[in-house]
């Protein structure tokens, strides 16, 4: 048995694939998922979700979103994912000095302020799984 599993963004399908085992970051802790798993939905935070393929392991950036399991097949749905070979370091290095210096200016209570935390952990994830 097997798992079907596609990663969808509004821009693209950056996957669609078969594998034995698929770990997601959720908004609760992170889970993995197997055939025959229950069928069920999760938000996702950003970062890594890991696609198991006979003992090879493949990475991916999720930007958070929403993961859905349904009769072994698992459907990912972020505002942004890359495989982690796509990822820029440099450019999310970048992306997280920007955001962290925005961040700093901000109170919690600044309307802006959970967008911007959202920025800094996207880019913070995308740096920990490029760099690899």
């Amino acid at each position: 048995m097997a798992l079907t599993l596609e990663i969808v963004t509004p821009e693209r399908r950056v996957a669609q694939l078969t594998c034995d085992e698929v770990r997601a970051p959720g908004a609760l802790g992170g889970f993995g998922i197997r055939p025959n798993h229950a069928s069920f939905m999760s938000a996702l935070e950003p970062g890594q979700l890991t696609v198991v393929t006979g003992g090879r392991e493949e990475q991916y950036s999720v930007s958070g979103g929403f993961l859905q399991v349904d009769s072994d097949r698992v459907i990912v749905l972020a505002e942004a994912a890359e495989r982690r070979e796509e990822i820029d370091v440099e450019r999310a290095k970048r992306a997280l000095t920007e955001s962290t210096e925005r961040l700093r200016s901000l109170t919690e209570q600044d309307p802006t302020h959970a967008a911007e935390a959202a920025r800094v952990r996207r880019a913070a994830a995308r740096i920990q799984i490029g760099s690899r």
